[in-house]
């Protein structure tokens, strides 16, 4: 996974994007508290999809992909983190999300594995 790299410099922005959203305030969030986890799924379903992305370059290689796993465990983590070490008005640091972001980067992990092998499969 190349720093110069296209897919890279997308992932790096996303999860920049990602964590300067869970620490930016919330005023208020009631419209959207009952589609909370799933807008925690999908964005970090996104994450899983460009994560594996930038680290697979041709070829789908298992230690590559379980090394994307552990580290994709850790990114919500640190944002449930940050949240329940600081407090950020209108951001609660909570574990159901948490089960939800990992579950979401597993999801869109595997979509992109099977996407990938589909594609190279095929020609």
């Amino acid at each position: 996974m190349s720093i110069r790299s296209y897919k890279t410099q997308i992932l790096l922005f996303y999860i920049a994007f990602m964590l300067l959203n869970s620490v930016m305030p919330i005023i208020s969030s009631k419209g959207i508290w009952k589609y909370d986890k799933l807008i925690h799924f999908v964005e970090f379903f996104i994450l899983g999809v460009l994560f594996i992305n930038a680290i697979i370059d041709t070829e789908l290689d298992i230690y590559k992909f379980l090394f994307g796993i552990f580290v994709l465990t850790l990114i919500p983590i640190a944002d449930e983190g940050v949240q329940y070490l600081f407090e950020i008005p209108g951001r609660v640091a909570d574990f159901n999300d948490l089960v939800v972001d990992i579950l979401g980067e597993y999801c869109g992990s595997l979509a992109f594995v099977f996407y990938h092998k589909m594609v190279h499969k095929n020609g």
